[in-house]
């Protein structure tokens, strides 16, 4: 019976601290992209970057489209997801207008101080579904501050 306690009470410690590393883990993410602009060079004047808020929310600037697109970001273990909601034209149109911005989500990865992009997923019918989409692998966004 002692044995069982001790088991127990070992049991109860050890799933503790592994839950409050992950919550841990999972601040010290956010924080590492808090307050922080990434820049990827598409070509000679041409220059996409991605600003990181404290408030988990970020900011797109495409300069091929010359359009600002909005939305959260969160990680899932060390996947780093951007749920793309908007640009910044949207509110000139209509709800249902067919020019709006439609919703992505991106899946990228953060290695070697660099962001990189895996997959997008789009949002159809309430539901993500994967996209085929292809990521150009000389594509990589470098923090700038």
């Amino acid at each position: 019976m002692r044995n069982l306690i001790t088991i127990i009470i070992l049991s109860h410690l050890f799933i503790s601290c592994n839950t409050r590393h992950k919550k841990e883990s999972k601040k010290e993410n956010i924080f590492v992209l808090s307050e922080t602009k990434w820049e990827c060079k598409i070509a000679d004047g041409c220059i996409n970057f991605y600003k990181f808020k404290s408030d988990s929310s970020f900011v797109f600037y495409s300069c091929e489209m010359e359009d600002e697109y909005f939305g959260d970001y969160y990680f899932r273990n060390d996947t780093l997801f951007l749920d793309q909601k908007g640009s910044i034209y949207d509110k000139d149109l209509s709800k249902k207008s067919t020019e709006r911005t439609e919703r992505k989500l991106y899946e990228l990865v953060i290695k070697d101080d660099k962001l990189k992009h895996l997959f997008m997923s789009n949002w159809i019918d309430d539901k993500w579904v994967k996209s085929d989409f292809k990521f150009n692998e000389a594509y990589s966004y470098k923090k700038v501050d």
